[in-house]
């Protein structure tokens, strides 16, 4: 018989929180070891679901009366992590079941099974890891286990499903395959919820860089109205602390494995809590210092080049309009090459017939109607500029397709390039962008195949281009290609280095202060939470004294203490962010330290020594153990 002190557990409790890799197996051969005793490992074959969508982070979930209504009015992440995978059939004697919170049921998840026709694969591990949605301040908002798989649609379905249910309409979710995801939420059972709701779904900020140009321009949020400075990447930070738990789990029964995450998680939540006012402060300076050093150079350029803001905008419309149409005959030129088609067909029908003696009513009357649908008032003859042209146009198509396909792959590239050369690009960054880019790169190979084979057919002969030349241009104007285009890349304004780094600044300045307008929203949020927090716990206390309950209220009282330590800092933090000068929020009543009362300072002294209390018992309870 082995017995366990409730100093000895809590003391575990305590580490477990603050250090997730630290299992029961450590401490159990600590205790072995200060009591001399060898050690044998048996190995054994709310709705408060709902708290954690919209409860935990009171900046995204405490909605005040008369505040500004923001556009979208939460930003959300999700992604799939490998790391926590659980070996098939591990401590199967074990048939207890954790309940947790924060994992949303395989019976859930198994419903969006239909919408996205992929089966599963894995079967050495029975979890392969979790899928996590987060909000953009870091809390954890829902996990979905990923069983003998890998990250299919139905575990992002049945995550975004819970979002809607919870979180309601104008959502903005950030994830890695975002424009993919769209597609996918369209074709699937929530389409319609989805819809509804005004779901928006974009790439994350990071990831966002080693998609192509076009789909940066639909789904990077440096584009998009009301995603302030975020990255969206908050995923893989939680991931970056949630991978030491990988470890103890591998062998662990289901029991521990939900048990060891739920743990891990929730002590994530209350550092997120923690750290919230100084995510808020941090964030107000970033935007700030932005605005202040963007702006005049904005300001300059915009005068020394006669440009307004929405110049800017007009050319994020007109590089996305022109990569569209790089994958696409333009209707002009469709148009012409149909039109030359049937004149051809007809004057060939005309020396047929001629020979023939025949009737040509039928060719002559589709051309006439073909010229009146297209507004043709007049015949356009052999001799005509424009039949000239057409005809030169018609018979170079499969040459010029390639050319633009070719066009459209290098340009893609040579813009990724800048960002990888981007002073604000750290190195991961770049190594990401960088293996896209060598994607991108086989994708031109085989255009270039294509084009120097058609090359020397041409009239006059197209010069044959080398692999190595094209992807080792630096800038547009080194690619001679772009002369045999009639697209004139050159002569667009947002195609210059210059102009397109001054726009990236643009777009920076616009979303910081978008930034600064949700912060000022979160601030009076955070700031009504604490308020309301405290009184409902103080309100609790004297209830539960009032029903001579003196234990739940001394428990109740402890936490509070905590508690009100936590949100000091908070109002300490806050305080700053109102002295910042561009601060345009509401000035808050904040706490001071050098503005205590009598009786805040007997408060702060009370707090002082249920905190030293707190660490005698410790120390006592560790003495104990060692004895």
């Amino acid at each position: 018989m082995v017995a366990i002190c409730l100093e000895c557990l809590e003391l575990y409790h305590q580490i477990r929180r603050r250090q997730s890799s630290f299992s029961i197996q450590s401490i159990t051969r600590v205790l072995c070891a200060l009591h001399n005793r060898s050690i044998s490992i048996f190995k054994s074959s709310k709705n408060p679901a709902d708290w954690h969508m919209n409860g935990v982070c009171p900046c995204c979930a405490f909605k005040q009366p008369n505040e500004l209504n923001l556009v979208p009015q939460r930003l959300h992440s999700m992604d799939g992590n490998h790391s926590a995978k659980r070996i098939d059939g591990s401590s199967s004697a074990d048939p207890r079941i954790f309940k947790s919170d924060y994992f949303i049921t395989n019976d859930i998840v198994d419903q969006f099974r239909d919408d996205s026709h992929e089966e599963d694969k894995i079967s050495i591990f029975e979890q392969t890891g979790i899928f996590l949605m987060a909000c953009h301040h870091g809390f954890v908002e829902c996990i979905v286990e990923m069983r003998c798989s890998g990250e299919l649609a139905k575990y992002g379905l049945a995550a975004i499903d819970r979002m809607l249910d919870v979180c309601g309409k104008d959502q903005a979710l950030g994830y890695d395959i975002g424009c993919s995801s769209r597609k996918t939420v369209a074709a699937s059972s929530i389409a319609t919820k989805a819809n509804a709701n005004n779901l928006v779904i974009v790439v994350n900020a990071f990831h966002g860089y080693a998609h192509n140009c076009q789909c940066q321009l639909a789904n990077h949020p440096l584009y998009l109205n009301g995603f302030g400075i975020e990255d969206l990447e908050t995923c893989e930070r939680i991931f970056s602390s949630s991978n030491s738990v990988a470890s103890l789990i591998r062998h662990a029964s289901y029991f521990h494995w939900v048990q060891f995450l739920d743990l891990h998680f929730d002590q994530w939540d209350k550092d997120k809590y923690l750290e919230l006012s100084r995510f808020l402060h941090n964030n107000y300076i970033q935007a700030l210092r932005t605005i202040n050093d963007f702006t005049p150079l904005l300001d300059d350029f915009k005068l020394h080049k006669s440009l307004t803001d929405e110049d800017f905008i007009q050319w994020k419309h007109k590089e996305s309009e022109f990569l569209a149409n790089l994958s696409r005959e333009s209707p002009a030129d469709v148009f012409v090459v149909t039109y030359v088609e049937e004149m051809e067909k007809l004057q060939f029908l005309d020396m047929a017939a001629s020979r023939a003696s025949l009737s040509l009513c039928t060719p002559q009357q589709t051309l006439r109607y073909f010229e009146h649908c297209h507004g043709i008032g007049k015949h356009w003859i052999a001799s005509d500029p424009r039949y000239v042209q057409a005809l030169e146009y018609s018979s170079q198509w499969c040459f010029i397709r390639v050319v633009e396909e070719l066009e459209g792959l290098v340009v893609q590239r040579l813009f990724e390039l800048n960002q990888t050369h981007d002073q604000w690009s750290g190195y991961k960054m770049r190594k990401y962008i960088s293996k896209a880019i060598t994607r991108r790169s086989s994708a031109i190979h085989t255009a270039l195949d294509r084009y120097n084979k058609l090359a020397p057919l041409q009239v006059p002969p197209r010069p044959i281009l080398d692999y190595a030349e094209v992807v080792g241009y630096a800038a547009l104007g080194e690619f001679t290609l772009l002369k045999h285009s009639h697209h004139d890349l050159l002569t667009w304004p947002w195609a210059t280095p210059e102009n397109r780094e001054m726009a990236t600044k643009f777009f920076k300045v616009l979303h910081s202060h978008e930034e600064i307008t949700r912060l000022n929203v979160e601030i009076g949020r955070l700031h009504a939470w604490m308020e309301f927090e405290e009184k409902s716990m103080i309100s609790a206390i004297a209830a539960l004294n009032r029903e001579a309950s003196p234990l739940l209220a001394s428990e109740l009282q402890r936490q509070y203490a905590a508690q009100c330590r936590v949100n000091n800092i908070h109002h300490a933090c806050l305080q700053s962010v109102c002295l910042l000068d561009g601060y345009t929020g509401v000035l808050h009543s904040t706490l001071s330290s050098q503005e205590l009362t009598e009786e805040e300072e007997e408060e702060e002294e009370e707090c002082s020594d249920e905190v030293h209390e707190e660490a005698t018992r410790l120390a006592d309870a560790i003495t104990r153990i060692i004895v």
